[in-house]
């Protein structure tokens, strides 16, 4: 007989051996013993969580020779059909080969005929998101009123590429991933099951990696066992995975700490070394800091191991949570860097370099910030082994901060230019005050510089322009005028814009006639009419 992998020898065959799912199975079972069976079910959720396996349960239980039951019996021809995936009236349906109308149809013609030796027929669609829209709206009308003892289960990955008039013709569940724990445990299981040795720390590092599958976890289980031996110890599964060990990244942090940058670089040359990818070595480095944030702020990770608790706690004692957010930062960079380069390497050993030297990389506003408050810290990184600085450069850079301070004390503070605004003095200042504002607004500053001062009254400007596109522009940027000129004379000064009318030629007349020309020139109004002209309206 050939071999059957973990994944389908150990398939949940009831509702029961379905893990991290109770909040579907349950609602499942109840409405099965409640007879509150619906026509359509949609099961969404990561690969590998359950999403067929309790399809295939569901129809076993309708479809079971005591049924429907919430526990099928697994022993009759029907429920041994269903798991064989070979009953006529328990149809599963690939959506990525069948994503087309005439699909559908086919699918539709069937409908008619009714199941041979079940209560029910079923439809079992995997993947269905891989339909097209036409196909989906050929399934409308048939999902809302199937014919009778007709039911869909579709289970998908991508529920957001599902219409909305499909998913609301069914039931959702939504299946979540599977725990780490849940999947120790399964595994745990399957070992016993199967006389395998294997130690919980390499579970530990198989359930991880499996990343919330149950199946994925199965299939890591089976690759680990191809190695030809049932037992499995941690440095199998660290050495066919290509992991880098724990311990690696608690030396990194600790030589960060210590700011040993060779210690470092020795340690990525050993990993390096051993043929591991970089990129999935800064994946773990990051989540081996993430998981110290965690602890530092007060927060439980079920993905650090027992055993490694104890190093995660002191580390999280030395390292501020700024620090550790820095830390993370600078090695995403570092990733990207590294994808982008010629020369990797290169690049990951600079960035170690870095890190090692991080209690170097402080912002200016930081050094100032402590240097007034007399706070300066000769590293970022606060750690308890202060003697690997000598005393005499501690005196010195002590000194140092003294002498920086008393410069900043010194420093004479920006005192009010004036008390009162002035005409002449706003003049003086005007071209000033038009570089700054066009270096924020230049369009806006155009319109300015064709403004009249009209008076200053208490320290407000009173602006005046003729200009309606020029008033609007002026007055929806009132306030960052009246910033930009406060600031310059360290001074609040409000600014009021008012639009002024265009005066107009009073002695000019629209359309005259031959009597207002006379009584304007009675030279032209004679001209006029001698000549018999025609006044032009």
């Amino acid at each position: 007989m050939s071999y059957l992998v973990l994944a389908r020898k150990y398939r949940p065959q009831t509702f029961n051996e379905v893990y991290a799912q109770d909040h579907i199975t349950k609602t499942l079972m109840n409405a099965i013993e409640m007879d509150r069976i619906a026509h359509a079910y949609l099961f969404t959720g990561p690969r590998g969580v359950g999403k067929t396996s309790m399809a295939r349960i569901f129809a076993k239980s309708l479809n079971c020779i005591n049924g429907p039951t919430s526990i099928p019996c697994n022993v009759c021809q029907n429920c041994l059909e269903i798991t064989a995936s070979t009953s006529t009236d328990v149809i599963e349906i690939d959506g990525a080969s069948n994503t087309g109308v005439d699909d559908i149809r086919e699918l539709q013609k069937e409908l008619l005929y009714s199941a041979s030796n079940s209560k029910y027929k079923i439809y079992i669609i995997d993947e269905v998101h891989m339909l097209s829209k036409n196909a989906f709206n050929a399934l409308l009308k048939t999902l809302e009123e199937p014919p009778p003892n007709v039911i869909f289960i579709f289970a998908t990955t991508e529920p957001h590429k599902i219409l909305p008039t499909i998913i609301s013709r069914c039931q959702r569940f939504d299946c979540k991933r599977i725990p780490i724990n849940s999947i120790i445990a399964r595994l745990k299981d399957i070992a016993v099951k199967d006389s395998i040795t294997i130690d919980d720390e390499a579970l530990f590092i198989i359930a991880k990696k499996a990343d919330g599958g149950m199946r994925d976890a199965l299939s890591l289980l089976d690759q680990v066992l191809s190695c030809g031996s049932n037992s499995i110890t941690t440095e199998d599964v660290l050495s066919i995975f290509g992991i880098v060990n724990s311990d690696i990244y608690a030396e990194i942090m600790s030589a960060i700490v210590n700011h040993d940058a060779a210690k470092i670089i020795g340690l990525l040359h050993v990993i390096l070394e051993k043929g591991n990818d970089l990129q999935e070595f800064f994946n773990g480095l990051l989540d081996h800091i993430r998981n110290i944030l965690l602890l530092k702020i007060g927060i439980s990770v079920a993905e650090i191991p027992k055993s490694l608790l104890n190093s995660f706690v002191e580390f999280a004692k030395k390292i501020e949570e700024n620090d550790l957010l820095y830390l993370m930062s600078y090695i995403i960079k570092a990733k990207t860097d590294i994808k982008n380069s010629n020369n990797p390497v290169l690049i990951a050993e600079m960035s170690f370099i870095k890190l090692a030297k991080i209690s170097e990389i402080k912002s200016v506003e930081k050094i100032l910030e402590q240097l007034a408050n007399g706070k300066l810290q000769t590293g970022m990184i606060a750690t308890p082994q202060a003697n690997y600085t000598p005393q005499s450069q501690v005196n010195s850079q002590t000194n140092n901060n003294e002498q920086l301070k008393q410069k900043i004390e010194t420093v004479p503070k920006i005192q009010p230019k004036i008390e009162s605004l002035s005409v002449e003095l706003l003049k003086n200042n005007w071209s000033l005050l038009l570089k700054k504002i066009g270096k924020e607004k230049p369009i806006v500053v155009n319109f300015l510089k064709n403004c009249k001062i009209d008076a200053i009254t208490n320290n407000k400007i009173h602006f005046s322009t003729n200009s309606s596109l020029g008033f609007n522009k002026l007055k929806d940027n009132k306030d960052l005028l009246s910033e930009i000129i406060s600031k310059h004379f360290s001074l609040k000064i409000p600014i009021v814009f008012v639009k002024t009318e265009i005066k107009k030629d009073e002695s000019y007349i629209r359309n005259p006639t031959l009597q207002d020309i006379q009584e304007k020139s009675p030279k032209l109004a004679a001209f006029i009419e001698a000549t018999d002209s025609i006044i032009s309206r």
